[in-house]
């Protein structure tokens, strides 16, 4: 398998704000989980794109639901059939309309492709993916047929450098 990477200037098209759990009541209203950051982004006149196609939506309403999902109410989406018909879609922003990023924040496509080193600088390998578990976020690193995952903490992860292309982390030896 060969890594494809993107340049860390070169955001992709999308990015993906939520994903759509299930239609909630009968008007229309969408359980959705938000992805990456906060979920009070989706403001009233937030534009979404469906994923899997060119349909934009504009966010009508939006409450919390507890367990961190979100209720979305959607400009156009009045019924819960019309409301079905997204079910498991991912909801995107285009990549100007991004959130603002805190301190030690990234978007995964700027992990993504960078290149991991111990701190004495030895590879490590690819960062090839980031996969979201309920404490933190892991790394997936590889180089060649092994694949390391490592906890996007800062026990094991000491630096990122976007603009170098490198990310400096303490990976330890599995059996």
């Amino acid at each position: 398998m060969q890594l494809m990477t993107r340049p860390a200037d070169a955001p992709p098209p999308l990015l993906r704000a939520a994903h759509v759990r299930r239609p909630h009541g009968v008007h229309g209203e969408l359980r959705v989980e938000p992805l990456g950051g906060d979920a009070a982004r989706f403001e009233v006149g937030l534009r979404l794109r469906v994923e899997a196609g060119e349909r934009v939506l504009v966010v009508s309403g939006a409450r919390p639901a507890g367990d961190g999902d979100v209720l979305l109410r959607l400009e156009g989406v009045t019924s819960r059939e019309a409301a079905d018909v997204l079910r498991d879609a991912y909801l995107c922003v285009e990549a100007d309309d991004a959130r603002s990023l805190g301190a030690d924040e990234w978007f995964v496509h700027a992990l993504v492709g960078l290149r991991a080193v111990t701190p004495e600088g030895v590879s490590v390998g690819v960062v090839e993916d980031v996969e979201a578990y309920p404490a933190n976020e892991v790394l997936v690193v590889r180089d060649g047929d092994r694949v390391r995952r490592v906890p996007m903490v800062r026990a094991f992860v000491e630096r990122v450098d976007v603009a170098a292309g490198v990310i400096v982390v303490r990976p330890w030896e599995e059996e």
